[in-house]
């Protein structure tokens, strides 16, 4: 028991590290300043957040300003590509582009023509070459079945959450137990507090276990916290594993998007589920997947 505890707290110390990351887009954080988030030793960190994380601070803050930038170029096809690299904070354009094509192979030009399919398939090769770790991934159809996209609009939630593997069921389980015995002990719960998950592309191998509290409950903003933007998203339902998540979300840009009027707004999205996920298996759950979309003109 006492193994577990610390490596919830582990989690905890770790999570407000990539906190701090992702309100440094730029990467110009040093490892001292990232130890002293966490209050530990910069050789300290360094060993932690690779058991969390699977990679070393520096190799998560490239990859993740690499696939953020990727994934700007594509949902905001009408910034230039010397906007992009700013919003990506990058020196100069031309560092930008070298950055990009080491990375993916393709320059910003190159990405933004190829298909959605080519895109997808080389994002994932990118991620898998970096983690050299295999990610499922499957387009064998583009069939929607019985599935229904349909947009709607959601509220601002402010919560907290707990990182897991994106591709281990059992961990994710496990993060949402652990996620309300928190809330139930410190009071935190309301009758707004159902369990959402976190989808992040470019955090590819990270997934946020996350749980509506009470934003003015005492020691809510000690812990782990996010907000889950409110807003117009695409949603539909999925159930499954990742490969099942991929086929429908392949649907989703390759057929609807492109008819619906819309366009992606942001590259964070979230789900539902129609269960408790902290008592049933992830990938035996019915969850409701939902991407921030906005008039495409």
């Amino acid at each position: 028991m006492a193994g577990y505890s610390a490596d919830i707290e582990h989690k905890r110390k770790i999570s407000h590290v990539i906190d701090h990351i992702l309100g440094n887009p730029d990467g110009r954080i040093s490892l001292q300043a990232l130890g002293a988030v966490a209050n530990y030793s910069p050789f300290h960190l360094q060993k932690v957040f690779k058991q969390v994380v699977g990679e070393s601070p520096k190799q998560y803050m490239i990859k993740l300003r690499l696939e953020t930038a990727f994934h700007l170029l594509i949902i905001h096809p009408h910034k230039s590509i010397r906007e992009i690299s700013i919003d990506g904070g990058f020196s100069s354009p031309a560092v930008f582009s070298r950055a990009i094509k080491s990375y993916f192979g393709h320059s910003p030009e190159q990405l933004r023509e190829l298909s959605h399919r080519e895109r997808m398939k080389l994002l994932h090769t990118a991620t898998r070459k970096a983690a050299r770790e295999p990610i499922p991934i499957t387009y064998s159809s583009l069939s929607s079945g019985n599935t229904i996209i349909h947009s709607i609009r959601r509220e601002s939630i402010k919560g907290i959450y707990l990182l897991a593997p994106f591709d281990n069921p059992r961990e994710i389980q496990r993060a949402f137990k652990e996620l309300s015995k928190i809330a139930i002990s410190h009071d935190w719960v309301t009758p707004a507090t159902t369990p959402c998950g976190i989808l992040s592309p470019h955090q590819r191998n990270m997934y946020r276990a996350f749980l509506p509290v009470d934003p003015t409950a005492a020691g809510v903003d000690c812990f782990p916290h996010t907000v889950i933007k409110g807003g117009k998203y695409a949603s539909f339902k999925v159930r499954g594993d990742l490969r099942q998540t991929n086929k429908m979300a392949h649907y989703f840009y390759q057929r609807w998007l492109p008819e619906s009027g819309y366009k992606i707004s942001g590259v964070t999205g979230f789900e539902t589920f129609s269960g408790d996920p902290a008592n049933t298996p992830y990938d035996q759950v019915e969850r409701e997947i939902h991407i921030p979309i906005e008039p495409a003109q």
